[in-house]
């Protein structure tokens, strides 16, 4: 007995022991001054952001409850001194608080978060140096999940963001505002809006999700996404498994707009530039990695669907796309490659990105009437080199049949591959009901100036279907082989070809050719003008013709020029400029046969690249040489021409007798 009653002395002086220190420590809390914690919560921030922090105002603790309330005031995190604006962030309260109940069983959520009067200020210079990010402060690992806690009520009051990134040339002046209705089963409880401008175009940016009241961590979130940036439109809707770790998330979305190139502003991403566009998909991100299975959509009349991905997190991000499209309208291709765009603006890879700010239907339309008026074939819209360089990619595509108004194509295929700056189409197909143009294409945009390299054959062309919609033959018919080896410079198409160098050949190893045109070579007016007034369709031999240019410095010099019929010889000389797109050639036809009425007049090609102008040029007549000499004179080069496109041309039967006329004549080909 006397030990029960010794036991119960003791444990009755625990409890009180137990009693009194938890009423001391209470009474402890209850009077303690949490401000002398200013000082090594700010110091702990800074350490954590790489920041200078600072807290100007008091802080409040209530922690005797199952969920404690923390509050801070007056929170301001500095910038580094190069920004424009001087703080990154300042917040004049911030209220939380933690779920004890929660937390002992290993979640950390958190019942409510308020914020009264947060000021965002992000800011990215040319160089690419943005102030969200910086080397001092303890980053997380690379392939790190972000994680926001399961909040159940999220509160912004008159809150501002700020952003200038010029990387982008983004400017984004807006606001932020959060609350929900608690406690109710709308699907729309929690409501964000930010509102602002996004290349001096208005932008909106609304999310609407469910309740955070009862928000789950082990059941999945549910949102809306409804984004709006000039023309450009992106609705999606979204599910989080776990609440709220961003780390792994799907959502299906749709993205419409005018020209996929200014989707960068949203993408960060070197888009092409497209006529009008709707995509659709469903995204699923893991980690690092952001990915659609189910590609599918419209860019102008074509369609297009695949499978894409874009990896984060290292130093650009990188596109691996597979892409078909069962119906391609050759059309949709041009503004890929600045066909079309305003001369001033400009091209992203692939061919990307005109300025948002062209995007109204009647800028659009003034652009090209801008755009006609400088009289350029060759598109002169600049390749943002910046967006190049900010990404890799690694895309394929193929087109099962195309729509073409001038060219009978059945097929279209590349594989793009961009790294480090350099973009490469390798092979580039353009395949034909017979014979393909097919290469390699090779931009070197990590250089100040970008550096081009072409490289395309024509391959077993058949001129017959080139027939057109006209119910007469074509006025040539046979194979045509060719080949384009250029190299130049500059950020558009006409500033490379105004700066190449390199060779332009065709080869037409046999066929027939119009008699009427084979005679007006040789300006045999009776016979040559008779058979056209005609419609007359007889065929004349053609035994062999080339036409082998040089490119120097955006000049193409005609080196030969020679198409040997079975009535005529015709030569030509001449060049083109591409500065200027200006042609400037002459052809010479030397009958083999005595003809009445026949002149010794060249033919002149002239205008430009947009407008050619045939013509007769009766004030320049021609010695009549004989075909011997002109032989010698201008197929010296023709057995490097038929070997620099194909080997096997040189022992073509036609051409190689062609080769054989000049041998006697001095000229020093080998058959």
């Amino acid at each position: 007995m006397n030990e029960f009653l010794r036991k119960h002395v003791i444990l009755k002086w625990t409890v009180v022991s137990v009693a009194g220190f938890v009423a001391l420590l209470a009474i402890a809390l209850s009077l303690f001054d949490w401000n002398v914690l200013r000082a090594p919560l700010a110091r702990l921030i800074s350490a954590k952001t790489g920041f200078p922090t600072s807290i100007d105002g008091n802080l409040y603790a209530h922690v005797w409850s199952w969920e404690p309330l923390f509050r801070v005031d007056d929170l301001r995190i500095e910038n580094p001194q190069w920004p424009a604006r001087q703080r990154i962030l300042s917040v004049k309260r911030i209220t939380v608080q933690v779920s004890l109940g929660r937390l002992l069983l290993g979640n950390l959520v958190l019942p409510r978060i308020e914020l009264d009067s947060p000021i965002v200020n992000l800011e990215r210079d040319g160089a690419g140096r943005a102030n969200w990010s910086t080397e001092s402060g303890s980053a997380a690992p690379a392939n790190a999940s972000p994680h926001v806690p399961a909040i159940r009520r999220l509160i912004i009051r008159d809150g501002k963001i700020h952003m200038v990134d010029r990387v982008r040339k983004l400017r984004l002046d807006g606001t932020l505002a959060a609350d929900e209705r608690a406690k109710t089963k709308d699907d729309a409880a929690f409501q964000l809006r930010c509102t602002g401008s996004l290349n001096e175009r208005p932008f909106s940016f609304h999310a609407d999700g469910g309740p955070l009241i009862n928000v789950d961590p082990n059941e999945p979130y549910t949102f809306t996404v409804d984004a709006k940036a000039a023309d450009i439109s992106l609705a999606l809707q979204g599910s989080i498994p776990k609440p709220f770790d961003l780390a792994a998330y799907q959502a299906k979305f749709v993205l419409s707009g005018a020209d996929l190139a200014d989707a960068y502003y949203l993408t960060n991403l070197a888009l092409p530039n497209s006529s009008r566009y709707r995509l659709q998909g469903t995204l699923q991100h893991h980690g690092d990695i952001f990915q659609i299975d189910d590609f599918r959509g419209s860019v102008g009349s074509s369609d297009l669907s695949g499978k894409l991905s874009v990896t984060v997190g290292k130093v650009r991000p990188k596109l691996v796309a597979d892409l078909t499209s069962t119906r391609l309208n050759i059309a949709d291709l041009a503004p890929a490659v600045g066909s079309g765009l305003p001369v001033k603006q400009s091209v992203t890879a692939s061919g990307a990105g005109r300025s948002a700010a062209a995007n109204t239907a009647s800028k659009v339309q003034a652009d090209a009437a801008a755009a006609s008026q400088t009289g350029w074939l060759l598109p002169d819209a600049d390749l943002q080199v910046n967006r190049v360089r900010g990404m890799d990619a690694d895309v394929r595509f193929k087109a099962q049949s195309v729509v073409s108004a001038k060219v009978p194509l059945r097929h279209v295929q590349f594989h793009l591959i961009l790294q480090d700056g350099v973009l490469h189409f390798d092979p580039l197909s353009f395949a034909l009901p017979e014979g393909q143009f097919a290469g390699t294409v090779r931009i070197d945009a990590a250089a100040a100036v970008p550096v081009s390299d072409i490289d395309m054959r024509l391959q077993n062309i058949d001129l017959a279907q080139f027939k057109g919609s006209s119910a007469n033959a074509p006025p040539l018919q046979g194979t045509m082989a060719g080949r384009i080896k250029l190299r130049g410079t500059g950020e558009s198409v006409h500033k490379f070809a105004s700066s190449a160098d390199g060779s332009l050949s065709i080869v037409v190893p046999h066929g027939q050719i119009r008699a009427a045109l084979a005679e007006l070579m040789g300006i045999n007016v009776a016979r040559g003008l008779g058979l056209l007034l005609t419609k007359n369709q007889q065929q004349s031999e053609l035994r062999c013709g080339v036409a082998a240019f040089q490119a120097d410095q955006g000049h193409l010099n005609a080196k030969t020029i020679v198409m040997d019929t079975t009535n005529v010889l015709v030569t030509g000389h001449g060049g083109v400029d591409l500065r200027n797109e200006r042609l400037d050639l002459a052809l010479q036809g030397n009958s083999k046969k005595f003809r009445l009425l026949h002149l010794q007049s060249p033919v002149k090609v002239e205008g430009t690249l947009e407008n050619p102008k045939v013509g007769i040029d009766p004030e320049k007549t021609l010695l009549q040489a004989g075909e011997g000499t002109v032989l010698a004179a201008l197929l010296t080069p023709v057995a490097a021409v038929l070997a620099f496109i194909d080997v096997g041309l040189a022992k073509n039967a036609d051409c190689s007798a062609l080769l054989a006329q000049a041998a006697p004549a001095g000229s020093g080909v080998k058959p």
